[in-house]
């Protein structure tokens, strides 16, 4: 497995002994949303990182599934520039400002739209959502976690069907390692 190379798993449930997991391949006609727990996934960039998260490189990782809603939840006392939304707008996606905790919103976003989605990524490594991931599973959603590594909860990680481990090649300006 290569730095880039997502870690995936083919369910958080253990294998049978002397049965190997295999990657889960995503499938093209997936429908997606993506829900972005902004305080988060930009905090531990800029934290651990030095740098901007690059959303665009990000919903390029996707890949050729079909992304039907791109939220972006940040709470309405936290600056947002007017680039930064001409630039969400662009790539077909939402911005959601709540007066306080933006997570509320995205669990009852992500709990409404369960029944129209097949995978969930939630963009954050908070474990608060725990409870969201296990709904939306038992509501038959594949659920992705990617999120920054250093601030994402072992629970997250192992609860998840998929983990995509953000890294410097996430951060606007860094050059790619080798």
């Amino acid at each position: 497995m290569t730095a880039t190379e997502p870690q995936k798993k083919s369910s958080s449930r253990p294998s049978a002994p002397g049965v190997a997991k295999t990657a889960q391949k995503n499938l093209l006609f997936q429908k997606v949303a993506i829900f972005v727990d902004a305080e988060n996934i930009e905090t531990s960039g800029l934290k651990h990182h030095e740098g901007r998260t690059d959303y665009k490189k990000i919903l390029d990782q996707v890949g050729d599934r079909e992304i039907i809603r791109i939220l972006y939840y940040k709470p309405i006392y936290k600056e947002i520039s007017a680039e930064f939304e001409a630039f969400w707008s662009s790539l077909g996606g939402e911005i959601k400002r709540p007066t306080k905790n933006a997570d509320t919103f995205l669990v009852i976003d992500a709990v409404t739209m369960a029944e129209k989605i097949d995978v969930a990524i939630i963009l954050g490594g908070d474990k608060d959502f725990l409870p969201l991931m296990w709904y939306l599973r038992s509501r038959g959603c594949r659920v992705e976690i990617w999120s920054w590594p250093e601030t994402t909860s072992p629970e997250m990680k192992e609860a998840a069907d998929y983990y995509q481990p953000l890294t410097e090649e996430f951060v606007i300006g860094k050059p790619k390692r080798r």
